[in-house]
This record gives structure tokens, C-alpha cells and sequence, in this order.
């Protein structure tokens, strides 16, 4: 077997750590990269934010500073609550520019995406979309319940 490089360590290694659940490190349910160039210095974090009529409602759901597994700031992985209020869900990255550790609107953030996730309380038809108690993914028009939510890439 052939060791691993240094680069291709620092990948895995916070993937590997934050899919493990185990002593308050996220369970690895949204996993992804975070591309592009960040727009200004300061702590990265990841928030999980519903979506309304009127604009965001930060619902202070496990808010990471993803500089503690990733000094690159490139990779995350995030815990999704075991419940939520129904609705639509974001998943974004942001500079925390007060370090109160909650996305406020006017801090810079990733670009929105034709994707989220929904958290249904049953099985249902939501917002044009079939979907099943739980945590759903949607993707354009595409729905899947499928765990780990990989692959949810964010850019700057």
C-alpha cells in the first residue's frame, strides 16, 4: 500500500474526523467544498439557515467554524438537527465579521444555489416537490433522502 501524500491527507482527514460523531465533531450528514476566493479575511463558518417569504431566519443550528478541521477552508462537513421546523433549508458559508457566530445579512456569504434541503414533519407534497419525513435534499427538480448529503459544494 502506498502512503498518502500531505494534500490528499488534508482532504480526507476532516472528512473522515467529522463523519465519526463522536465527541461534539459533526455527524457528516452535508458534506462539501467551499470554492472561489473569499471575499474578505476573517473566521469562516457554516450556517444552516430556513429560508421564508420575507428573507432569512437564522435558526442557530450548528453553526461551525470550519477553520478548526480545515486551515484551507475548503472542506466541511456539518451535523443537520435530528428535528426542524418544516420548511426549506440553506446551507451556507459566511465571514463572520463580528465573531457573534451567526450569519447577519449583511456579512459576505456563498452564492444561493438551486439547491437545499427540506425538512418535512411527514410524508408530503412541499413546495412542488414530493418529499418524505426527514431531511430531504433537492437539487433543481430532483428530491432524494439519501444521507450523507454529499457533494454540497459552495463558491464564493
Amino acid at each position: 500500500m502506498q502512503p498518502m501524500n500531505k494534500a490528499a491527507l488534508a482532504l480526507v482527514l476532516p472528512l473522515a474526523l467529522a463523519s465519526c460523531g463522536v465527541l461534539g465533531v459533526p455527524r457528516g450528514d452535508v458534506t462539501g467544498e467551499i470554492r472561489g476566493t473569499q471575499p474578505q479575511t476573517g473566521n469562516v463558518r457554516i450556517a444552516l439557515v430556513g429560508l421564508t417569504g420575507t428573507g432569512y431566519e437564522n435558526n442557530a443550528v450548528d453553526q461551525l467554524d470550519i477553520g478548526t478541521f480545515n486551515p484551507q477552508k475548503r472542506v466541511y462537513s456539518i451535523s443537520l438537527p435530528d428535528t426542524a421546523k418544516a420548511g426549506v433549508y440553506e446551507v451556507l458559508a459566511y465571514v463572520d465579521l463580528n465573531n457573534n457566530k451567526k450569519f447577519d445579512a449583511n456579512e459576505p456569504r456563498t452564492q444561493r444555489a438551486t439547491r437545499g434541503l427540506i425538512y418535512a414533519t411527514s410524508d408530503a407534497s412541499l413546495f412542488g416537490f414530493t418529499v418524505k419525513k426527514g431531511w430531504n435534499r433537492f437539487d433543481g427538480t430532483t428530491v432524494s433522502q439519501t444521507r450523507p448529503f454529499g457533494n454540497y459544494d459552495l463558491n464564493w
